[in-house]
């Protein structure tokens, strides 16, 4: 699946519980996903997206549970990486995640996630940044496991991790990656991007041939140690995108095809990433 980058305003919420406990995500599409309760009565299918800002949910999803969907007055376009679309508006009276973590009085944003992600197939939501910084947000790939905490995780007491500096541009965490073994380039790191991405220039400077439906194959994935071998990848012209976040300065996605080997853990508060294997 094809990644969904969306980018937008401002959600104003309310965290109820602050004690995360984990629950398990569905990862058949590639990227994570959790059951979320609407209104205390809808369910729905909510990636957790690092890439994208606030929360939003898809418009089909919206018309079928009968949630209201308003003009949402002054606000642009949303740009993803395969179109973009109209920006509505719908507000949630709370918004579950977890049997912990439930927001209420929430602004979401309505988008048609057709018009972003050619993949066919998306979720009924995303939630992005805005709630995400709140908390350290683990993602246990190899066990299928999310967790939302507010306290410092146990595993930072000890010494088993590796700790990786970022950059965050606007919503977008930025580290550098060593690919091949022969060149560091700033790249986007995604839990909600099933493939990692690289573009057309990118690929033809590290001349990796080209397959078919724009797959590639990268030899390695190295961050600060952490290394992943013979790394699918998917080649995509992220010319407009770029174009709607020109702040952000990076030469790819890391998605799925890396993050799903190890435990991952971003820190926001501190600007760190934890990496177990």
């Amino acid at each position: 699946m094809k990644k969904l980058i969306l980018i937008s305003t401002i959600l104003l919420l309310t965290v109820i519980s602050l004690f995360a406990k984990q629950v398990r995500f569905d990862p058949i599409r590639g990227i994570v996903e959790v059951d979320v309760l609407i209104d205390g009565e809808i369910t729905g299918r909510f990636g957790i997206d690092t890439g994208t800002d606030r929360i939003y949910i898809d418009n089909k999803f919206a018309v079928k549970n009968n949630i209201e969907i308003l003009q949402a007055l002054g606000q642009r376009n949303i740009q993803g990486i395969d179109g973009s679309t109209r920006a509505l508006k719908a507000s949630l009276a709370t918004l579950q995640i977890t049997d912990d973590v439930t927001l209420t009085n929430v602004n979401a944003t309505v988008v048609d996630m057709a018009k972003l992600s050619k993949s066919g197939v998306n979720p009924d939501g995303l939630i992005g940044y805005q709630i995400l910084k709140q908390f350290y947000v683990s993602i246990d790939y190899p066990n299928k496991l999310l967790e939302l905490t507010k306290e410092e995780p146990d595993f930072l007491r000890g010494r088993k991790y590796t700790e990786i500096p970022f950059t965050l541009s606007r919503h977008f965490i930025l580290v550098d990656v060593v690919i091949n073994n022969e060149l560091t380039v700033p790249m986007m790191l995604d839990y909600c991007a099933s493939y990692t991405t690289i573009t057309p220039e990118l690929a033809a400077q590290l001349e990796v041939p080209i397959l078919e439906n724009r797959r590639a194959i990268l030899k390695s994935i190295n961050i600060e140690g952490v290394e992943a071998k013979d790394v699918r990848t998917y080649v995509s012209d992220l010319k407009k995108f770029k174009r709607s976040t020109p702040r952000a300065k990076f030469k790819g996605i890391i998605g799925g095809s890396f993050l799903s080997k190890f435990n991952i853990t971003v820190d926001y508060s501190q600007k760190k990433i934890y990496i177990r294997d």
